[in-house]
Formats: structure tokens, C-alpha cells, sequence
């Protein structure tokens, strides 16, 4: 189990969508500003798979009904650092 502080949330956040982006050959430039969502090229269905591995580097479990990229009630996409702020929020550990 990984301690779960904003900063290594953040870093994890950013590492897993730019290997996922080197592998689809995606040009992105990140930072805790960021919004993964709004980035060229990183569609939904790949946000949904940063998730997964987040949990596996993370060893925590995002619940399902919890898309960490998006707020419903504000209806707007979060950068990495409200992000990894929800994820830190919601997730828990073991299965």
C-alpha cells in the first residue's frame, strides 16, 4: 500500500497518461494544470484505462462509479491536480 499524498498522486497521474500517450505516439505536454480530458488525441476510453493502471501503481481501487477526470455537478473537465485531489477522495484500499 502506497501513502496517498496530492504530490505523488499528481506525478503518478501525469507518468501513466504519458506512457499510455509514447505508446499511441501522442504528443503531450503535462503539468498539474493540465486537463487529461481536454488533451489532443487522449480520449475518454484511454482515461478510463489511466484509471486502471492508476489503481495498480497506487494499489488503491477507484470505485466504478467514479471517473476521477470529470466533475458532473460543475460539469467540467479537471486538471490533474483536482484530479488527483478527487482520486485521493474516493479511492481506497484492497479489493
Amino acid at each position: 500500500m502506497i501513502d496517498l499524498n496530492q504530490e505523488l498522486v499528481e506525478e503518478k497521474i501525469a507518468e501513466v497518461i504519458k506512457e499510455i500517450a509514447d505508446t499511441l505516439e501522442i504528443e503531450v505536454t503535462l503539468d498539474s494544470a493540465s486537463c487529461p480530458g481536454l488533451l489532443p488525441g487522449i480520449t475518454s476510453q484511454i482515461l478510463v484505462t489511466v484509471m486502471g493502471r492508476l489503481e495498480k501503481k497506487l494499489d488503491v481501487v477507484i470505485p466504478d462509479d467514479c471517473y476521477v477526470f470529470y466533475d458532473k455537478k460543475e460539469q467540467k473537465q479537471l486538471d490533474i491536480k483536482m484530479s488527483a485531489e478527487k482520486l485521493i477522495k474516493h479511492a481506497h484500499y484492497g479489493k
